[in-house]
């Protein structure tokens, strides 16, 4: 009995003396194991925000205007209609049926729209549709001259405060007109018989279509040309260089000066030498 008694003792001291390094090991397994689930957790956050921006680090401004049959026209006449075909009461759904020129309001001009051979509004690449923009603003000028047109010394004072502009991007030049939308006979501002608002000299278009080779010139009024103008001299000069515009655009005067992207979305129509667009600043 005596020396079953000590056998029993001793198995428990070595049971003990077992469990004691093997506790240990468990419990440094379970910290192991939380640190590489707290890794995995960081390791997949870092993941998720470095493929899509944090909330907040985008704020998106809409730079297009509604379509409504009363808006401005550039020849004065209504060119827009819709008409609903189908209502919830009668069919259970809603839908309609629209008629539009191609440049009415917030639109885009493909370069086809001035020159022969020039790209149609489809076949304008994607991603000369998405680009870094920024924005020039002559808000003050035109304040004191309606019919103001942006010069090249205003680019050049621009690029000596923010650096040139770089090649494929698009510029928007803010004139703070979009204020008299949607009133046709303010945003047009027809005078005996001639339209006055402002725009971009001939010299101004050239130095950013060959000098600075952008993608596209965007603008806050009807035209990239001022209003009296009759002969388009900045389209003639842009479009043969495969420069697009957007015209009748919104909301440029609340834009930094750089540092956001502009996302251009015309109505993509067969052979269109233009359409109406969506457009969208994408500012940090």
């Amino acid at each position: 009995m005596a020396g079953g008694a000590g056998s029993t003792k001793a198995g428990e001291k070595l049971g003990c003396a077992l469990q004691q390094p093997v506790a240990g090991i468990v419990r440094f397994m379970r910290q192991i194991t939380r640190l590489l689930l707290l890794l995995a957790l960081v390791m997949s956050l870092a993941a998720c925000r470095s493929s899509t921006p944090a909330p907040g680090v985008w704020r998106v401004v809409d730079l297009g205007h509604s379509l409504s049959a009363t808006d401005p026209t550039w020849g004065g006449t209504p060119v827009f209609s819709r008409e609903t075909t189908e209502t919830f009461a009668k069919d259970g759904y809603t839908a309609g049926r629209f008629s539009s020129d191609e440049h009415f309001g917030t639109h885009v001009d493909a370069p086809a729209h001035f020159a022969e051979h020039g790209l149609t509004v489809d076949v304008i690449p994607a991603d000369r549709l998405v680009r870094p923009a920024v924005c020039i603003s002559v808000v003050s000028q035109v304040a004191a001259a309606e019919d103001y047109r942006l010069s090249v010394a205003d680019v050049q004072a621009f690029e000596r405060d923010h650096g040139p502009i770089a090649e494929g991007a698009v510029v928007l030049v803010a004139t703070g007109w979009d204020v008299r939308w949607p009133d046709p006979a303010r945003y047009m501002n027809v005078r005996d018989g001639v339209k006055h608002f402002p725009g971009i000299s001939a010299e101004a278009a050239a130095y950013l279509a060959k000098d600075r080779r952008v993608a596209g010139i965007g603008i806050d009024t009807a035209s990239i040309d001022y209003g009296p103008s009759v002969n388009f001299e900045a389209h003639h000069t842009t479009m043969p260089l495969g420069v697009y515009h957007i015209e009748n655009a919104t909301n440029l005067t609340t834009l930094p000066s750089t540092g956001f992207t502009v996302v251009v979305a015309p109505i993509k129509i067969a052979g269109g030498s233009g359409g109406p667009a969506r457009v969208f600043a994408l500012v940090r």
